[in-house]
């Protein structure tokens, strides 16, 4: 089937110089939306944008039509653990991340799962679950969605398992509000194989049987180096490593997706995403 939108395209951009010279400079590699972090990635503190560049951004924005603008969280951030410190510095740096979202007008934050350390699933699946019900409220007012991203299972990290979702969603009255996103690297590596016609087609059906393609609002387009079934979470350039450029032509020319963003996290600079982005580009049919 031929797509004759524009695909949403980007890239996860810098903002060292300032958030509406990111916009700019994503529109000159190519992109019409961008992931950002709105505060350091690595530092608990919190960081609160001054007015006058809040007034920047949104203007860069309105003149541009560049949008969305996705939010990933803190790195930091581990919203099942069982230390109540790390929790409740979790559960406030995710309070912080969704006011940031509204000053900024950004409308989604993707969030990863956290991990349960010495507790169980069962236990960490609670404690995410209570976490996102104290977050809903907050960011349903600030006209916020969080976007629970896949993962590749590393260690005792949560969420690799579309199923998981299920039994995540089951302890949430409010779990309508929860959006997803789908990480084709951590996917791939949490035993998810793309890389045939058969296999994206059983795997975008399960995805919709346990999540449901409604909420799925973002695409990170990432190749991998690590094996199928690996858990090992290293991203590669589209096109250069397992999934190769036939998975990638899949997901640009998928009708069920074309009005799903799509991210890049690959690795290198503002000229690399460019790269990667007119390869993506190209392979969209049409």
């Amino acid at each position: 089937m031929m797509i004759s939108a524009p695909p949403l395209l980007g890239a996860h951009f810098s903002t060292s110089d300032g958030l509406a010279t990111m916009v700019y400079a994503a529109i000159v590699a190519g992109a019409n939306c961008a992931q950002i972090f709105t505060s350091s990635p690595q530092q608990w503190r919190d960081k609160s944008h001054k007015h006058e560049e809040v007034e920047k951004f949104r203007a860069a924005l309105e003149e541009t039509g560049f949008g969305p603008i996705i939010s990933h969280d803190s790195y930091l951030v581990n919203p099942a653990s069982p230390d109540e410190v790390i929790l409740a510095k979790s559960r406030a740096a995710l309070r912080e991340e969704i006011a940031r979202c509204a000053q900024l007008g950004i409308g989604h934050i993707v969030m990863h799962w956290g991990a349960h350390k010495e507790s169980t699933p069962e236990a960490g699946l609670q404690t995410l679950a209570d976490t996102l019900t104290g977050l809903i409220p907050l960011a349903d007012d600030a006209g916020v969605q969080i976007l629970l991203e896949t993962t590749a299972g590393q260690g005792t990290t949560l969420g690799s398992s579309f199923a998981q979702y299920n039994q995540l969603f089951a302890l949430m009255p409010e779990h309508a509000h929860i959006g997803a996103c789908l990480d084709t690297c951590h996917i791939f590596v949490a035993g998810y194989d793309i890389r045939t016609d058969a296999g994206y087609q059983q795997v975008i059906a399960e995805f919709d049987q346990h999540v449901g393609l409604q909420r799925l609002k973002c695409i990170h387009m990432n190749d991998t180096a690590s094996a199928p079934g690996s858990h090992l979470d290293r991203h590669a350039h589209i096109g250069t490593a397992q999934l190769g450029d036939a998975t990638f032509r899949r997901i640009m020319n998928d009708p069920c997706l074309i009005n799903v963003a799509k991210i890049l996290e690959t690795p290198g600079g503002i000229a690399m995403h460019a790269e990667n982005i007119a390869r993506l580009r190209g392979l969209c049919a049409g």
